[in-house]
Parts: structure tokens; C-alpha cells; sequence
């Protein structure tokens, strides 16, 4: 199940796979148990996936990267889908795991709690229950990684069973906006719904907590960082020009790329790459970033550069 046997003590990250059953629902499963002697801070981009992080020990200051208020400490957190990007900042020993979630499998955990989510950062606990304290001392006694993620499993299976399913449309518009990479026209999903563009944005932001428009937006946005990093060679050597890979990626030209991704981001894409390529030549723990979920671009270190 899991891709490493890193021991429950040692410091750095390990990956754990969810069981079959559960990965309709559950993206993946990331333990890590990190000393710092000084303060890390962590881009986090806009992703479709749910996160709830439960802390062993440590906590964990949050803010948005592109209205900058001030920072609020979290030590387990649950964390809705986002429009804009998250500065995640901690020192000293932190130590915990976090659950990637589908949209499907926050809603069909927590129910109607995980549209409530959407845009927000929450204490685990308000959205876990009073069970969270123990699951989180189980979890943090367990043997061995493995062990608990094997627990998790257990737990989440336990929640799925007897869960809310998503309402058809809104699953079959989530279908769409998935396959366009967040460019199907709104129109079209009204049409194809048959609902009224407020009762779908009304329905949609019941499951997801976001309006289809926005929720196109983080999609969209997921996709340019794949196009970016994967054609990041070829950009450096100018065989590929600003205005092709913008339309490669949906916008009307490589200024309207810009604006948004600095609106989501808050930084221009050649800085978010160049603090990539930056840390991934530190020295572990603080450098050699690692994404948060396979297959997706979520993070880079602010502190190693852009």
C-alpha cells in the first residue's frame, strides 16, 4: 500500500496509497515529520482537492498569498477548495499527515460540512467531530506508518459506506469541467442540466462550496501549471513563444495569462517556476519540494526564490 517504509520516527515524508474501494474518493495519503531551525514558508496553489491535515505535534500559520491578512495558527486543519493560493509557514519539529480528498469524497464524508469548506481553512475538529482527538492519538501512536494508513482506510471506508452521493447534474457538470480543463462554456452546463444558472450555481456550491465559474478557474489554473512545467525546457530555450502556450492553456493571450495567474497565484509564472527550480536544488528537508498530490502541481518554497 504504501511507497516507502520510512520509520514512524525519522524525519522527511512518506506516501501511502488508499485501499482500491477508496480511490473514487481518497487521492493519496502524506505523513511527514520535519525539524526546522528556521521558519519555511510554502505556496500552496488553487487545487480541486480537499485537504484535512492532522497534526501529532506543531502547528501550522496560514494566510492568503494574494490578500495577505494576518496569519492564523492551526495545528489539525481542514482546508475547502481555494480561488487563490495559501503562504503556509511553520518552524521548529512538525509533525502529521494529510488526506487529499476528491471533491466527491469531502461531500461524501462530510456531508453538506464540505460545501461549507469551499474558500475556507477550518479546524479538523469542526468538521471531523469530537472523534478527531481520537483518531488523531491513535493515529499518532500507531507503529509504523503503514499501520496508519491502514487505519485511515479503515476510518474513511467507515465514512464513505453510509454517506451522501452528489446530486447527478452536479457530477455530471463536475465530468465536464474536469475534461474541458475548466473550459466549457456555463451556458452549456445550464443547458445540460436543465437547471437555471442560479439554481446551478446554487446546487453547485452545496457540494463544492464554489460556483462552477470558479471552480473552472482552479481547473483551468491546474492545467497551465502542467503545460508550464512540462514545456519549462522549451521556454528556456525559446522554441516555444509566451502567446503559443497561452492559448495552449485557454487564454486569450499571454498577457490574460499572466493577470490570472498572478490573481491566483500571486506571483507571475515565470517567478512561481523559477522558486521551483530553486528549491528543488536545496539540500532536504527544506528543499527538493515536493507536491502534495501526485499529478498535480501544488507547491513551491517562497523562501528559495521568485
Amino acid at each position: 500500500m504504501t511507497r516507502s517504509t520510512l520509520p514512524t520516527t525519522a524525519p522527511g515524508t512518506v506516501l501511502g496509497t488508499p485501499a482500491a474501494p477508496l480511490r473514487p474518493y481518497v487521492l493519496g495519503y502524506r505523513g511527514y515529520r520535519l525539524a526546522l531551525r528556521r521558519p519555511l514558508r510554502r505556496l500552496e496553489v488553487p487545487t480541486d482537492v480537499v485537504t484535512v491535515a492532522l497534526a501529532f505535534e506543531g502547528t501550522m500559520s496560514l494566510t492568503d498569498a494574494v490578500s495577505p491578512e494576518p496569519a492564523t495558527a492551526f495545528g489539525s486543519v481542514a482546508a475547502g477548495l481555494r480561488r487563490t493560493a495559501t503562504i503556509a509557514e511553520h518552524a521548529g519539529v512538525l509533525h502529521g499527515l494529510a488526506v487529499s480528498l476528491t471533491p466527491q469524497g469531502a461531500f461524501r464524508a462530510f456531508g453538506p460540512l464540505a460545501g461549507e469548506l469551499g474558500g475556507h481553512w477550518a479546524e479538523a475538529g469542526d468538521v471531523l467531530g469530537p472523534r478527531l482527538r481520537a483518531l488523531t492519538d491513535r493515529l499518532a501512536h500507531a507503529p509504523s506508518w503503514p499501520a496508519r494508513f491502514a487505519m485511515l482506510d479503515g476510518y474513511f471506508g467507515a465514512l464513505f459506506a453510509y454517506g451522501p452521493d452528489w446530486d447527478p447534474s452536479v457530477h455530471w457538470v463536475w465530468r465536464q469541467l474536469r475534461h474541458t480543463h475548466g473550459l466549457v462554456p456555463i451556458g452549456a452546463l445550464v443547458e445540460g442540466t436543465g437547471w437555471s444558472r442560479r439554481r446551478l450555481e446554487l446546487r453547485f456550491r452545496e457540494h463544492l462550496g464554489l460556483a462552477p465559474k470558479q471552480a473552472a478557474g482552479i481547473l483551468r489554473l491546474q492545467h497551465t501549471l502542467h503545460v508550464l512545467t512540462a514545456h519549462e525546457e522549451r521556454i528556456a530555450g525559446a522554441r516555444t513563444t509566451g502567446a503559443d502556450l497561452a492559448t495552449l492553456c485557454g487564454y486569450y493571450d499571454q498577457s490574460h495569462l499572466d493577470r490570472t495567474f498572478r490573481a491566483m497565484v500571486g506571483r507571475s509564472p515565470s517567478a512561481f517556476l523559477a522558486s521551483r527550480r530553486t528549491a528543488a536544488a536545496l539540500p532536504e528537508p527544506a528543499g527538493r519540494v515536493t507536491d502534495r498530490v501526485t499529478g498535480r502541481v501544488t507547491s513551491t518554497l517562497l523562501d528559495a526564490g521568485g
